[in-house]
């Protein structure tokens, strides 16, 4: 043999001898492993099981230790009883589900109308629906605001009963007399609205928030040097339109008298609903502009000399005399003449142009048509467009 093969088969054998020898260890460490868990989990129970598990005669089994041990832990573990109630549930809503009779629901029958409208139809309509803008609905509110204080407010609550204001109650709302002592404001608010009958006053402090007539009340007040003053107002409210409103119209009186008249009849109206202002106020204007004509008409036919101190802006103020004026005469004249013809265009500077509307035409012609011959209008022949009733029995 060769050295070479020599020393290879002594290797050889080195190398088993040492590999018998790890494997003998490794043996014998688990061994030692597995001893040594047996002994743990035994010690475990050991733990996990009472003194009074031993003394209980039941428990005598090797099985009996383990479930006895097992229930301690889990019902120490998870704090519960095993205890079972013997009480039952009851529902008490299914008890009581067929103790009333059933009745069967009848179907609705709901029917579709046909459509007789397109869409094209629908925007017409919208676009030919009118809004009040934004100018004439404050007018509304602040019309309505007054008016409703004058008709839940008729007098004042002061003591004094020749003293503050009271109402003159009409049909349907209340209008302001001013006595001594009311508020300037109070004065000017119903004067701009068209809602001041009469004032009476001393030294005009009541109107001084109105500039025109105050001061045509100082002039008229140096001239006679009178003590107790009336001033009459004579108006017909302002009318609401969509989008326009035609600015009152009114023609006030200043006298002298002794007395306050003072109305019997002073009480609370109703208040106005606010859809109801415009034709409410309509209808008092046809019925202020016929007082009007009245008013200068009997003054002119009677021959009473008047004195024009103001006439501009729909507005005349004016008061008896006792020269004879003949321009103020002819201003008169020219007043009522212009409110005779509304769809002419004014003799005079102080009204204006289209003062009335053409909705209120019809009824304005019904209402002085017939009393007055001087009256021209295109309503005067009747409604255009009337188709009259067949009747052939």
């Amino acid at each position: 043999m060769s050295m070479s093969a020599v020393f290879t088969s002594k290797f050889f054998v080195s190398m088993c001898a040492k590999s018998s020898v790890y494997v003998s260890l490794v043996f014998e460490c688990c061994s030692r492993s597995s001893s040594f868990i047996s002994s743990t989990h035994d010690y475990k129970n050991a733990e996990l099981r009472r003194s009074e598990d031993g003394k209980n005669p039941e428990l005598k089994e090797d099985y009996g230790k383990l479930l006895k041990t097992h229930n301690v832990c889990l019902n120490t573990a998870a704090d519960t009883s095993k205890q079972v109630s013997d009480k039952q549930h009851k529902n008490a809503n299914l008890n009581q589900l067929f103790e009333k009779p059933f009745i069967q629901r009848t179907p609705r029958h709901m029917s579709i109308e046909p459509q007789t409208s397109t869409y094209a139809d629908s925007l017409q309509n919208q676009n030919e629906k009118k809004t009040y803008n934004y100018i004439t609905q404050t007018y509304i509110e602040n019309i309505q605001k007054i008016q409703t204080y004058l008709n839940r407010n008729p007098r004042s609550t002061t003591k004094e009963p020749n003293q503050d204001y009271l109402t003159q109650k009409l049909q349907g709302y209340n209008k302001l007399i001013a006595q001594p002592k009311t508020n300037a404001n109070l004065v000017r608010t119903c004067y701009n609205y068209g809602l001041l009958n009469t004032v009476y006053t001393y030294d005009g402090e009541e109107v001084s928030g109105i500039p025109e007539l105050h001061k045509t009340f100082v002039t008229y007040k140096r001239v006679t040097k009178g003590n107790l003053f009336y001033i009459k107002f004579y108006t017909a409210p302002a009318e609401i339109l969509y989008e326009e409103i035609k600015p009152l119209i009114q023609v006030i009186k200043i006298g002298l008298t002794k007395d306050m008249i003072i109305p019997e009849d002073i009480g609370q109206q109703e208040e106005i609903c606010k859809i109801e202002i415009p034709s409410f106020y309509a209808n008092k204007r046809i019925i202020g502009i016929s007082t009007i004509i009245q008013e200068l008409a009997n003054n002119y036919l009677k021959g009473n000399t008047i004195l024009s101190y103001y006439a501009r802006d729909q507005l005349m103020i004016y008061s008896n005399s006792r020269e004879l004026r003949k321009a103020d005469m002819d201003e008169v004249q020219r007043w009522i003449l212009s409110l005779l013809k509304p769809e002419e265009r004014p003799t005079t500077r102080a009204l204006k142009e289209g003062f009335i509307s053409a909705e209120l035409l019809t009824r304005y012609c019904k209402l002085i048509g017939h009393k007055y011959p001087d009256h021209i209008c295109s309503k005067c022949n009747g409604e255009d467009n009337i188709i009259s009733d067949v009747q052939l029995e």
